[in-house]
């Protein structure tokens, strides 16, 4: 089968499982998967993170006893799996040496998130499906005969983060879930304890301020909340989704001066209108006005230039028309 040849092909070589920077529990709970497949085949591989961890993946390391290893030396390696992502911009301060080092070493990539053209891995190394709403979930799809009860329990944990604990899910991943829950011998409890966010002072004032900040708009039973925010988009546009928004948009100007935009949609009202982040909002809004753009139907983000106030204004405007359309 092909995915065992995967496995097989990496047998002698010297490999770096990387993770995406600022790595959170999807991410590493990827990489912690890959480790225990290979480890399996008496393969030794090696986690790193490009330069930052998230307080979630730290505490789930620690109390796993998985060892990490922090800006790695990319030279000392044949072969680089990548989990999470596929664009260098995730790479953080890696991103000139892996360009460098890229065509010497060969790769791999594990992601959920739409396939773009600027990816770093392509063709039959390039494990990527959308239709996953977790790398986790990606690995369990393509691996799961040779998982024993610790992987499923990653696996677990990686889907209930990415999903938001199933804010932003689908029929498949519920159904992966439960077993992969079923297989980890564990509870759902065990699974959600990595999964707590204690959120810090100072993003405490960030979710005070989107909310203040907020503007709502009721398309034809649609609620629409945009707001301005310079730190913690991502944070806040979830929060407002958790306080009844459909689609939740945070979007502001960061001190590099790059304008960054998060948005989070509801699952429920997704499947209801068959509406993708991605796809119906973000892929749009980059053909308009550029910039870059990654996520999957209920996460997503979009990079660029354009002044915050104009990006949320085009969003709603390409919100409502795609809403106008299918309900026709």
């Amino acid at each position: 089968m092909a995915k065992t040849g995967m496995l097989e092909k990496l047998k002698g070589k010297r490999i770096l499982l990387l993770t995406h920077e600022n790595a959170d529990l999807d991410s590493f709970c990827s990489a912690a998967i890959m480790r225990e497949l290979l480890g399996g085949k008496k393969i030794f591989s090696s986690i790193a993170v490009p330069s930052h961890i998230n307080e979630q993946a730290l505490h789930f390391a620690v109390s796993q006893k998985i060892s990490f290893e922090v800006n790695p030396s990319l030279e000392n390696f044949d072969a680089i799996i990548i989990f999470d992502f596929n664009d260098f911009e995730q790479l953080g301060r890696l991103r000139q040496k892996f360009q460098a080092l890229k065509k010497s070493v060969e790769l791999f990539a594990f992601d959920h998130h739409i396939i773009e053209k600027r990816r770093i891995v392509k063709g039959k190394n390039a494990f990527i499906d959308p239709n996953c709403v977790s790398s986790t979930q990606v690995l369990f799809r393509k691996f799961w005969r040779q998982f024993f009860k610790k992987m499923f329990f990653y696996a677990c944990v990686g889907i209930v983060e990415d999903t938001g604990r199933f804010i932003t899910s689908n029929a498949e991943s519920f159904g992966d879930f439960a077993q992969c829950l079923k297989n980890s011998g564990k509870n759902y409890a065990d699974v959600l304890e990595f999964s707590r966010h204690v959120a810090q002072d100072d993003e405490k004032i960030a979710f005070f301020k989107a909310a203040q900040r907020a503007s709502v708009s009721d398309f034809n039973g649609t609620v629409i909340v945009t707001s301005v925010l310079s730190f913690y988009q991502g944070s806040a546009a979830s929060k407002l989704l958790e306080l009844g928004a459909h689609i939740a948009l945070v979007c502001g100007a960061e001190k590099n001066g790059t304008t960054v935009l998060s948005g989070r949609a509801e699952t429920g009202f997704m499947g209801k209108n068959k509406f993708s982040l991605m796809r119906h909002l973000l892929i749009p809004l980059q053909k308009e006005i550029g910039g870059e753009v990654g996520g999957h139907s209920g996460a997503a983000q979009w990079k660029g230039n354009t002044k915050p106030e104009e990006v949320l204004e085009r969003c709603v405007s390409i919100i409502k028309a795609r809403l106008a359309d299918a309900r026709q």
